[in-house]
């Protein structure tokens, strides 16, 4: 089986249509599981088991993922192919590991996590992790390869997949006990695939110094992710905590989502910067440049279109019970004028994860103290807008940092006079439309 599309695709393309279909499968599985029928505590565990999936696992797995491309790069061929290969086992050591700790934690676990005695599922969801886990490297590898159409084929299959796995059979009366099953078999196929990818393009040779290397490099970054993560993270944890409530966490959790697109397209555009910034800063400014107006040119005009149009449309999306969501969704869109500015890519090009990391500590000193004042104050509004000013925090941080420590001047890379403009038509539409 191979995949792949017609006509040039670029391997920024490829990687911003792969984050838009993967966020835009978690937008539709929401969406579908609303219509399937399934009551709202329902949705609220399936909520639930997928927040503890993403506590336990994105810091890590981003965190590796990030450090394959920058250490790929410095080896020779010989040696990059057995980094494919020992890439894949760190991935399956980890994921077993992470499985043999909640599996036979499960009573430690989900109190820790949740603030619940038990959850629904939960041993079936963390077969789905082993076998789900090691396959996240595949566009990746397709990445280093400069294979552009097989990542977006990967991702068409991969995510199409998966929302029928999951919504097919709660529709047809199986519920979530039948969808984790069908999303079992699927990782489990994913597995396989990714295996015969590794023994296709790897060698199979255990290299102890890669796995050092690599390890080394992608700690700051895991930590960076960690902290980074934990600031959206400890939302749902506050939420779980303040109200003990799954319905009130399924609203919040429907609630707290950024405009996906944004997210989609500028971590993609991000990470296919890094390795020119790397190789040619002072031509990949303008470039850089270049590329963030034309995504603020589609950004922020279709954000601003949604903070009008977000209120009639959840509780037609969705169903009535989520009419409360939108409120929170529209605070959360507020996120996107961060969102598009990338000093992160700069940072990361000029090898100094450490400092991303220190800011992001920083960042979530901040948005600790500022969750639990302003949920005590606004309840679940004061959570969405603790988080907005913390991601002003960061972008700030890496900011000051980048002009400060290596004189990179933010006009080098940011166009300011229409950042500013669409900034202030942004908060002007947020409060238009709340008003």
């Amino acid at each position: 089986m191979r995949f792949s599309l017609p006509g040039h695709l670029s391997t920024t393309q490829a990687l911003q249509l792969f984050q838009v279909m993967r966020i835009g499968a978690v937008v539709l599985t929401s969406i579908l599981l609303a219509k399937s029928g399934l009551s709202t505590a329902g949705i609220g565990n399936y909520e639930i088991l997928l927040y503890i999936g993403t506590t336990l696992t994105f810091f890590w797995v981003n965190g590796l993922l990030m450090g394959m491309p920058p250490v790929y790069s410095s080896l020779n061929n010989e040696d990059r192919k057995a980094f494919i290969f020992n890439n894949f086992i760190v991935f399956c050591g980890i994921s077993a590991a992470l499985f043999l700790l909640l599996f036979f934690g499960e009573k430690f676990a989900t109190p820790l996590l949740t603030g619940q005695k038990e959850v629904p599922h939960f041993r079936l969801f963390c077969w789905y992790l082993l076998f789900h886990l090691p396959s996240f490297p595949v566009e990746y590898i397709y990445l280093l390869r400069e294979k552009p159409r097989h990542i977006a084929g990967w991702g068409a299959a991969t995510f199409g997949l998966h929302v029928a796995a999951l919504y097919l059979p709660v529709k047809m009366g199986y519920g979530l006990q039948g969808g984790f099953s069908a999303l079992l078999v699927l990782s489990v196929l994913k597995f396989l695939w990714t295996a015969g990818l590794v023994l296709r393009t790897g060698a199979i040779r255990w290299r102890g110094d890669l796995v050092r290397q690599y390890l080394k490099f992608s700690a700051p970054l895991t930590l960076n992710v960690l902290v980074g993560n934990f600031v959206i993270l400890f939302d749902a944890w506050l939420v779980g905590w303040y109200f003990r409530d799954e319905a009130t966490f399924a609203v919040f959790r429907y609630g707290s989502r950024e405009f996906p697109l944004a997210t989609a397209l500028a971590t993609a555009l991000g990470t296919a910067m890094i390795p020119r910034l790397s190789a040619e800063l002072t031509a990949a400014l303008p470039e850089l440049k270049t590329r963030t107006r034309r995504l603020m040119h589609l950004l922020f005009p279709m954000t601003i279109a949604l903070l009008f149009l977000s209120t009639p449309l959840f509780p037609l999306i969705f169903n009535p019970d989520f009419a409360a969501s939108a409120p929170l969704f529209n605070i959360y869109l507020l996120i996107t004028a961060s969102r598009v500015l990338l000093p992160n890519a700069i940072v990361l090009a000029k090898g100094a994860p450490r400092a991303i990391f220190w800011i992001g500590i920083f960042e979530l000193s901040v948005k600790i103290a500022l969750g639990f004042l302003f949920i005590h104050w606004w309840g679940l509004a004061g959570v969405a807008w603790s988080a907005v000013l913390s991601f002003w925090v960061e972008k700030a941080g890496l900011i000051w940092y980048l002009e400060r420590e290596h004189g990179i001047r933010t006009r080098d890379w940011l166009d300011g006079a229409w950042y500013s403009g669409y900034v202030i038509l942004l908060f002007a539409a947020y409060f238009l439309a709340t008003g």
